[in-house]
């Protein structure tokens, strides 16, 4: 079967989406999310698998500890079934209700030293199999918190970005599901992150230097569209290189976020891009969410957020697509997203007051934890 590939930017439309999918199910569902909060979307796609479990489908889901801390009880009895698995990845070590639902199995006080030691790791995916057939990822949490950013206005949501890929590729994401799963250390890498070009999917146990090999590979633009940017040096330094090579590089991130301190961080890079020639751009007309970037003629789309947490602590899962249409669609949205945001100029940066630079500079020294 050929691939198809379809983009999603709103909330609503994702998720009408992904539940007709579980409801038109035959067999088997596989879902990981970091977020699943019983709101008004969670408990919409709450009912979907409880139809289809109560059909006879399969049903595994991998909800994170801390993300979805205040239901995962919840969500894990309302599914509870002959047919159906729910798991926690890294419970918090005082849950002990949890424990018998983690990934890892083992006496209690075993288990409490394996989830204080894992506390910092945590399972950001976002990942939706169906019947083997059909992939919905990208930055969508399961929680109606996307849908609603504050502003009251029609159409007010959070900058997102899913997508629901068909085809052969989508065998090579059930394999890695089940590797997550299985908890299997020796393959997976507890913070390896899966890169999929083409049909093909590319396992590797650093995920930095994966990024940083397809980045090598730019020759023509860079244009990255992120929550939160706080590089690694190494990031930071082969961004700097590729743009006195000539690349384009465009960077959009938020001028304001739901972690409220984060723009602050981000904006202490600023003299280091703008200085290299990187074009810095901030989005104020949402909450943005969105992990994308459109490298050359490929678009790199999934959980990924260019931080140390995303690079170095969590579970990350990420698709590079060289697909014509998708690529196209995403150049579109970049240059509204561009006509919509403030570029940060070099003169204009250096007249902010030093009092206002000062709250970013101070939080580097967290940045390997955020």
């Amino acid at each position: 079967m050929s691939a198809t590939w379809q983009l999603y930017f709103n909330p609503g439309e994702y998720f009408d989406g992904l539940i007709a999918d579980i409801d038109n199910a035959r067999h088997c569902i596989y879902m990981e999310t970091y977020i699943f909060k019983l709101d008004d979307t969670g408990n919409r796609v709450l009912d979907a698998l409880q139809r289809a479990v109560n059909r006879g489908l399969r049903l595994q889901l991998l909800i994170d500890g801390i993300g979805s801390y205040y239901d995962a009880a919840r969500i894990a009895d309302s599914l509870s079934s002959a047919n159906s698995e729910v798991r926690i990845f890294h419970p918090l070590p005082w849950d002990f209700t949890l424990y018998r639902r983690a990934l890892t199995a083992g006496h209690w006080y075993s288990q409490v030293f394996n989830f204080v030691a894992e506390l910092n790791h945590r399972n950001h995916r976002k990942l939706c199999l169906v019947d083997e057939q059909s992939a919905w990822l990208g930055s969508f949490n399961i929680t109606a918190d996307h849908a609603n950013s504050g502003s009251g206005l029609v159409n007010d949501f959070w900058h997102d970005t899913g997508l629901r890929v068909t085809g052969a590729l989508v065998r090579s994401l059930v394999d890695n599901f089940n590797q997550v799963w299985q908890h299997k250390r020796s393959g997976l890498g507890r913070r390896s992150r899966q890169f999929l070009a083409s049909e093909a999917i590319a396992r590797r146990n650093q995920p930095r230097q994966e990024l940083l090999q397809v980045l090598e590979q730019a020759r023509h633009r860079i244009w990255i569209t992120n929550a939160y940017f706080n590089p690694s040096r190494q990031l930071l330094k082969m961004l700097q290189r590729k743009a006195g090579e000539g690349v384009s590089i465009k960077l959009i991130v938020p001028q304001r976020s739901d972690i409220i301190f984060f723009p602050w961080l981000s904006r202490s890079f600023y003299s280091d891009l703008l200085q290299s020639g990187i074009r810095v751009f901030e989005y104020g007309n949402r909450v943005l969410h969105s992990k994308t970037m459109v490298i050359d003629e490929q678009l790199l789309i999934g959980s990924t957020n260019l931080n140390y947490r995303s690079l170095f602590h969590d579970l990350e899962l990420d698709l590079l697509s060289a697909d014509r249409q998708i690529v196209r669609q995403m150049e579109k949205r970049f240059d509204r997203d561009i006509v919509a945001s403030e570029e940060i100029t070099q003169q204009g940066w250096l007249r902010h007051p030093w009092l206002h630079k000062l709250p970013g500079l101070l939080s580097r020294y967290l940045r390997y934890w955020l």
